[in-house]
Formats: C-alpha cells, structure tokens, sequence
C-alpha cells in the first residue's frame, strides 16, 4: 500500500477522465483497508463524469507490481453499458508516471488479456483511447488491437476517441 500512495503522490491517477486530488490521496491513506475492501468488492453504482449517477457494471482491477512497488493496474469490465460501447471498453489501464517507457502497460495488456481468456466469457474486448496518446494506441496495436471506429469523445467535447477491438 505504501507503494500505491507513492504513485498517487507521484500523479498516478486511477481514472483517466478525473485527476486524482490531496483529498482523494488522504482518503486512501487514512484507510487504507477500506479502499481495498472496494477494491475487491466494488460499488454497483458510480459518479460519471458529468456528476450523474450511472450503474456500475461489474468489474475486475489487476494490479501489477514488482515485488512491493505497484507500477500500474489494470481495469477489467465484465460487459459493456452504453457508455462503454462509446469511451472506455472493456479494458482500460494505467501506468505510474515513474515507471512509463518501460513496456510495462504492453505487457500488463497481455496479461490481462490472458486473464479475461481464462475467467470472462467474451471473445473479443473492446479498448478505447484518446486519439492524443500514441504510446497506448501503440500498446494496444502491439496487443492484436484492430482500429474499428473514431467517434466524438462523449466527456471531452473536441477530442476523439478510437476504438479498438482485440480477438481473444
């Protein structure tokens, strides 16, 4: 956990779409079993970034570590809502600022994708990504990610999102 709070602290953030904040990082310290309670048994409803309150679909987070230090997660969605279909997918992840350039999100895809084959029911998974990150729209072509659609980014106005499917 010590590890988490660094990369927090260094500007890790677990959602792509809100920063993390001093608050947001004191609460995690202040309990840390309590994140990690709603880590392993996440809430069935959630706060989109417009403020509503949407369901949440049910979900699986991976982190990857080495030995103690977290260096990223993975964000696994058991099945798509009608705003992952547009912006988020099935797979989303996340690399701690520290350890970028390392191939680390690439191989933490590949293990996740494997982890899916084993555990969901899906043949194929679908990763969105802004169209202004080229290192993870190289991650997930490294990954077998085959572009299919560039659509309006629905929480960003005047950005894209591209959507990539990847055959399990």
């Amino acid at each position: 956990m010590p590890s988490f709070l660094e990369a927090l602290r260094e500007g890790y953030s677990r959602d792509t779409l809100r920063a993390e904040t001093p608050e947001s990082i004191a609460e995690v310290a202040a309990d840390p079993a309590a994140f990690i309670d709603n880590l392993l048994d996440p809430p069935t409803s959630l706060t989109l970034p417009d403020g509503s309150q949407g369901a949440a679909v049910p979900s699986t987070t991976l982190w990857y570590v080495d030995g103690a230090t977290f260096l990223g997660a993975l964000y696994i969605r058991h099945h798509l809502n009608e705003n992952l279909e547009k912006v988020g997918g099935h797979v989303g992840y996340a690399v701690r600022p520290g350890a970028r350039g390392h191939g680390y999100a690439s191989a933490m895809l590949a293990q996740g994708l494997d982890y899916i084959r084993a555990n969901l029911p899906l043949q194929r998974v679908l990763l969105t990504v802004n169209a202004l990150n080229p290192a993870s729209i190289r991650v997930i072509e490294k990954n077998g990610g085959q572009h299919t659609a560039s659509i309006p980014h629905i929480w960003r106005p005047g950005e894209t999102a591209l959507h990539y499917w990847i055959a399990l």
